[in-house]
This record gives C-alpha cells, structure tokens and sequence, in this order.
C-alpha cells in the first residue's frame, strides 16, 4: 500500500514540475513576441526629447475626444483616462485606429475617485500637462443628484491634483462651464463677470477652479481654465461627434433639440451650424 501511494506522489509531482516548466516556457515567449501594445508601453512611462505627453482625463467624452484628435493630430502623445460612465468607448477606437503608432495614444480604464488608481497611474507614465475633462455634466440632473456632482467633479479634481503634486507634473488645462456665471445682469460675459453659480453643477466646477487657483498660487503650476456653453457637432472629416445616451436627454442638453431639428421631429425649427477647431 504504502509502495502505491509512493507511485502515486512521484507521479504527482512529475505533473506539477512538469506544468510549471510549460508555464515558463510559456511566459519566455511571450516575453520574447510581445505585442505592440505591450512593448510600447515603455514609451509612455518616460520623457522623451521633443515629446509633450499630455494626460486627457475624460478622453472618450464629447470635448475630451475632440482635444485628444488635436493633440494627436499636433504630434503630442497622448494618454487617455475614462471610466466610460458617460464616455463612448468607439471615440477611443476611432483615434486609436486613425493613429495606431507605437507611443502615441494609449487608453486607461479607471475612475478618478479612486485614488490609489489615479496615484499608480501617474507613477507609470511620465505625463509633462494634464487635460481634466473628465466630469458628469448636466444642470438639471445636478439638481436631483447633487451630492454626486460634488463628488464626481470637485473631490475628484482634487485627487487630479494631489498626483499632480506628488509627480511634479506642472501644467493643468481644466475644463470649467459657463454655469459659473449663474445668471450675470450684464451681457456679454467676460473675464469681470461675477462668478455666481445657482445649482451644484455650477457651483461644484467653481469650487473645483477655487482649489485649482488657490493651490497654483503656492506652487509654480501653470493653469488654464475653460470656461464654454453648449457645445455639438462632429469635427469637419465627420470622425468624432456626440453621443448621448437616450436616457439623459431629459436634462435638457441643447444637443437633443439639435438632434431632434435635424430629424425633421421637430417641424418648423431651423439649425444653424458652426464649425469651430
């Protein structure tokens, strides 16, 4: 008996041993035939001469989709960061099949709450300016649902920019909005309107700019704040455009009216379009 079960043991290991030198086997290969995508990760994890590799947060939303095809189309290297809540992973597709070179685009799937997750991200990739699209943005919604706003958009800025800090990445293009304003007596806006927002969305994006200006101030970051009304339309070759998930149009973007005018749902109403790059 015990003859047999001394067999059985050999026979045993000399499986085991005899997997884990396939595995290896296996492993050696694939190191040997990496793939493109893997290899060209190293490009993205260190400064190159000549190379401004920009961090486009929110990189497969509406605007943040549009300014990754400028960067990439001005020879910037682009890193793009989306957690797809509101972002269209075939915006993702369309730039990375337009410029598929090693060390040009890369996507990463993470969501800016998690810290740990935008910290690590920041570790392995050597980001020279940082784009921050990424946010929920609608008022009326803002309004039913405030407290997620003031997490999506304000904490979640504030994380951007403690790894920003502690990565020494140096320069910030922030997307802001128009609700900062609320609604000023005087018209047009400029610079010297007063920022008076009058629902969470605006007031977390204007919370999101004080932190950002407030931090610049003790710090040599250079920042750039953006601050637009509605925007629609797909860039002039027709490659990237909008989206919106059905169940959204309710919170009253302009662009389902568009949408809407542009079917002949709507009888009578006229668009007048401008394209803008």
């Amino acid at each position: 008996m015990d003859y047999l079960d001394s067999r059985r043991k050999s026979r045993c290991a000399g499986k085991i041993i005899a997997a884990a030198l396939c595995i290896t086997v296996c492993i050696i290969i694939l190191k040997q035939n990496q793939s493109p995508t893997y290899s060209s990760l190293s490009l993205f994890s260190q400064h190159e001469l000549g190379v401004t590799h920009v961090l486009v947060t929110g990189g497969a939303g509406y605007i943040g989709s549009h300014a990754a095809l400028r960067l990439l189309k001005d020879s910037y290297r682009v890193t793009k960061v989306d957690n797809l809540s509101r972002g269209n992973l075939g915006a993702v597709k369309v730039l990375q099949d337009l410029f598929p070179e090693p060390g040009r685009l890369q996507f990463i799937y993470a969501d800016l709450g998690d810290a740990k997750a935008v910290n690590k991200i920041f570790a392995e990739n050597a980001f020279d300016a940082v784009m921050h699209f990424a946010a929920v943005a609608y008022v009326g919604e803002s309004t039913m649902e405030p407290l997620r706003y003031y997490h999506n958009i304000t904490s979640n800025t504030l994380v951007v920019l403690e790894a920003m800090a502690a990565h020494k990445v140096k320069t910030l293009i922030y997307s802001s909005t128009c609700a900062t304003y609320g609604e000023p007596v005087k018209m047009p806006i400029t610079e010297q309107t007063p920022q008076l927002p009058i629902n969470p969305y605006g007031k977390a994006k204007k919370m999101a700019e004080d932190i950002i200006i407030d931090f610049s101030k003790t710090t040599d970051m250079a920042v750039m704040i953006l601050r637009y009304f509605n925007v629609i339309g797909s860039d002039p070759e027709g490659r990237l455009g909008e989206a919106p998930q059905p169940e959204l149009r309710e919170h009253g973007r302009i662009s389902g009216a568009c949408f809407d005018a542009a079917r002949g749902i709507i009888p009578g109403l006229k668009q007048r379009i401008t394209i803008q790059c």
